[in-house]
């Protein structure tokens, strides 16, 4: 079960960061083009979720066998992953709160606010019809409670996560994600009440795959020499946009398009970016993209619910402004993501981690 020797995955990184721009873009459509910027970017939670699964077992798997407890790995990931979601948040209660001062008449109750809020807070995915995501202060945040479902499932199942009990996973969940795709036509599911059933399959797939890849990965590292020679990152990073910006139609084409992607084209790239060399000259800018990916997958719903919304306040019309109005919005969000991430997230996190730290200590 033991991992490569562990190190620092800067293609990781970039891949990550390029998808989470990719998803800003996708949700900024109406503010850019005509049509969908990126139509197929919503399989970049796909790809987040096998980046997961890499990455949790490269950190975790020989802290878990070494003695680490559910409680603290859950606390560590809660520390990772809870201060930006929490500013998510915030952020669309204040929005909704500045809108029913500014346009009475689309009013919500503040009995409404307070229990998005309060749920949202908590984790509690709200899944009745009246509620076009089950997280609808960041709808962004689906995701991430199915992270957090999956996470949790690795740490109670670690022990016997064995090589055959990976692959029945995975088969499992491909069968069924297979399902889901023909019944929808699309993998876009899994943020609403009546799909979040769906969104299950959709995570377990993905995430247990990129365990397995990690756990695979020193045994046939030595297969993958020619990867460590040429621009083959550079050719997955292109690959990314390339298939976040195509759009089959509808019905069996997309659906096959999508598990295409995600079975196949997705652990490739993967495989590509745990392999091959970085670029030094480019080490700092994949470091950074790594570094951003989650602030602005996180908060860039929120923030363009609160830059639309100030826009139409001074009598700018957002929608009759495109390109430019959603090309500043998306360089806004990448500004405010790197600046939340060094005066905000870091910090509250190194603060966290040191309480943790020193509670264990005094225990």
């Amino acid at each position: 079960m033991q991992p490569a020797t562990r190190h620092i995955y800067l293609n990781l990184d970039a891949l990550r960061g390029v998808a989470a721009i990719s998803v800003m873009l996708y949700h900024f459509s109406p503010f850019i083009a005509d049509g969908k910027v990126l139509p197929s970017s919503y399989l970049a939670v796909d790809l987040f979720f096998l980046l997961s699964g890499f990455v949790i077992a490269h950190t975790y798997d020989r802290k878990i066998e070494s003695g680490m407890g559910f409680g603290t790995f859950l606390l560590v990931r809660l520390i990772r992953l809870y201060p930006l979601y929490l500013a998510g948040t915030l952020l669309g209660a204040f929005y909704l709160l500045i809108k029913n001062r500014l346009m009475p008449g689309e009013y919500m109750p503040l009995s409404d606010v307070a229990l998005m809020l309060t749920t949202g807070m908590l984790f509690i995915p709200l899944v009745g019809d009246a509620y076009h995501t089950i997280f609808p202060l960041n709808p962004a945040s689906w995701s991430l409670f199915f992270e957090l479902l999956v996470n949790i499932a690795y740490v109670l199942l670690f022990f016997v996560l064995s090589k055959r009990v990976l692959l029945g996973l995975i088969t499992g969940s491909l069968a069924l994600l297979v399902l889901a795709a023909m019944l929808s036509g699309t993998l876009d599911f899994g943020m609403t009440g009546a799909t979040i059933a769906s969104g299950l399959p959709r995570v377990t797939f993905s995430f247990f795959l990129g365990v397995l890849l990690c756990r695979s990965m020193a045994h046939y590292q030595g297969s993958f020499g020619f990867l460590q020679r040429g621009y083959w990152v550079e050719i997955a990073l292109a690959l990314t946009l390339v298939i976040f910006a195509i759009a089959p139609a509808g019905g069996s084409a997309r659906a096959a398009y999508d598990l295409i992607c995600v079975v196949l084209l997705f652990p490739v790239m993967v495989t590509v970016g745990a392999v091959a060399a970085t670029s030094p000259r480019l080490s700092k800018l994949y470091s950074w993209l790594g570094r951003i990916s989650y602030p602005i997958y996180i908060i860039h719903t929120p923030m363009l619910m609160i830059i639309a919304g100030a826009g139409k306040a001074v009598s700018i019309d957002p929608f009759a402004n495109h390109p430019w109005f959603g090309i500043a919005m998306a360089i806004v969000v990448i500004v405010i993501s790197d600046i939340a991430t060094r005066i905000y997230d870091e910090p509250v996190r190194r603060f966290l981690q040191r309480q943790m730290q020193r509670s264990r200590a005094i225990a």
